[in-house]
């Protein structure tokens, strides 16, 4: 039987000071300790490539 695997996308919005980057490490590190893995990484952009958002792809394995 092959694995299952259960996904998850995190995203996070631009402010005004930009990403906040110490939430994104402390959200990444609470699920790792569940088992979550980031594996891959989005960031639709628009007009001169600004990106708006970021996305966090994770995967575990489904228990």
């Amino acid at each position: 039987m092959s694995a299952q695997w259960e996904h998850k996308v995190l995203t996070y919005k631009l402010k005004m000071k930009g990403f906040d980057y110490g939430q994104m490490e402390q959200d990444l590190n609470d699920l790792g300790r569940k088992g979550w893995e980031a594996v891959g990484t989005l960031a639709p952009s628009f007009g001169s490539g600004q990106a708006i958002e970021l996305a966090v792809i994770l995967k575990r394995l489904n228990s």
